[in-house]
């Protein structure tokens, strides 16, 4: 932690208590259905243009001025070590470690083989308390930094949503939070799972309510309400770069980091953040209570 306000990655600063820095833009990469990703072997991809899509990524970041990380995903545990062994020869931590619970165990496995420090990078996600597994792992390698994904329906209240992270878990002795800092986890972000775009609404609400009382970074997956309308080659209409990119607009007003999907949407995502955190700056320089009275 470098100040009060603030967890430190590298050269990568995440607010939290506040939404003063711009969010944290996490693009994901070898997630399941990338076209790079081969459809019969998950193993095998098309480094070229991985590297493209994470520099890309970086440059755009660069350009607007927006910290970014890279999620990893893998669906599988073989699979993930190969992600893992291309991204560590070509680029640096810190990452997030993504996918489904066995490939990030293997993840968390092989990169403790590989020297690369839990400082380095963050676990994305859990849920509960209920995987015996999950927990021994986060405790036996001393993760430092781990998502919660809250998951409820689309009209869950924020009331509700809060109390998901911070209330004991049925028949445990810990909330989620508390049983991870129990782990040892020094680092706990806040991902409010969103479903559809009520979902966002409501998530948006306990953001800042986590954020004001809990003192812990919040942030979200605002275009995954998309898929409310089906899947994207079913319904291409509601699925384009153009409105990922508008609801990307209300989500930085009050996160402290976005996982925006797709990398290869980087540029309309990553443009959009940096458009909503200007438009954020005027509204404080020129002390205007938009949001307070509309």
């Amino acid at each position: 932690m470098t100040n009060n306000h603030s967890f430190s990655y590298g050269n990568i600063e995440l607010g939290f208590g506040n939404f003063n820095l711009p969010p944290v833009l996490i693009g994901t990469i070898f997630y399941q259905g990338e076209t790079i990703v081969d459809k019969k072997n998950a193993c095998n991809f098309n480094e070229v243009k991985a590297k493209k899509r994470i520099n890309t990524q970086k440059e755009i970041a660069k350009k607007f001025k927006i910290p970014n990380l890279v999620e990893i995903s893998g669906t599988d545990p073989e699979s993930m070590v190969k992600y893992l062994e291309f991204y560590l020869n070509n680029f640096e931590p810190p990452f997030v470690l993504g996918g489904s619970i066995d490939a990030r165990i293997a993840g968390v496995e092989y990169l403790h083989e590989q020297g690369v420090k839990p400082t380095n990078y963050i676990y994305n996600a859990i849920s509960n308390l209920k995987n015996k597994k999950e927990a021994e792992i986060i405790k036996k390698f001393n993760i430092d930094s781990v998502v919660i994904l809250i998951l409820g329906a689309q009209n869950m209240t924020s009331t509700q949503r809060y109390a998901y992270v911070t209330k004991k878990e049925q028949g445990g002795k810990n909330s989620v939070i508390g049983g991870l800092q129990e782990m040892g986890v020094k680092k706990i972000w806040i991902d409010g799972g969103v479903i559809d775009l009520e979902s966002l609404a409501h998530i948006l609400e306990t953001q800042k309510m986590i954020s004001t009382s809990l003192n812990l970074p919040v942030g979200t997956a605002p275009t995954l309400f998309l898929f409310m309308y089906s899947s994207p080659k079913a319904n291409a209409v509601f699925h384009t770069k153009y409105r990922k990119a508008s609801i990307i607009f209300p989500a930085t007003l009050f996160s402290n980091f976005i996982f925006y999907g797709a990398i290869e949407d980087a540029k309309e995502c990553i443009s959009a953040a940096y458009q909503a955190s200007e438009f954020k700056n005027i509204l404080k320089s020129k002390n205007i209570d938009l949001f307070g009275k509309y």
